[in-house]
């Protein structure tokens, strides 16, 4: 008698499942910590402190821009930490740079914005910002 392999196969992952619990469920979110081990960055600058406000509110392209403009004209061989503290960061796209790291503290994030700029009816201008 044969026993097909399937069977075989959903008793081995079942059972592997029940043995080591997975670590993340659907709604958690997924981090590279832990898994990707933290560089050593011989400088840190916090994003603050190029006027970003994480309020949810505030557009921060500029601040990121900033911030990320110091860090590559820097020239360190070790790096630098760029520090993005707890709150809501809206922003526009920006590039990041060789020999940095972004680090996002717990309840820190940023979320991408798209800016439009408009003429509304009466010939003045508009900015509508989208999620």
């Amino acid at each position: 008698m044969r026993i097909s392999r399937a069977p075989i196969s959903a008793f081995v992952l079942l059972f592997l499942s029940a043995v080591f619990p997975p670590r993340l469920s659907l709604g958690d979110p997924i981090t590279c910590s832990g898994i990707v081990p933290m560089k050593h960055r011989s400088k840190m600058l916090s994003i603050s402190d190029f006027g970003a406000v994480g309020d949810g509110a505030t557009l921060n392209t500029n601040a990121f821009n900033a911030a990320i403009d110091r860090i590559r004209n820097a020239n360190t061989s070790d790096g630098t930490l760029l520090y993005v503290p707890r709150g809501v960061y809206l922003t526009e796209s920006f590039n990041l740079t060789s020999h940095m790291t972004l680090y996002l503290a717990e309840g820190a994030v940023i979320k991408a914005v798209q800016v439009m700029v408009y003429c509304t009816q009466n010939h003045s201008f508009a900015l509508k910002l989208t999620y």
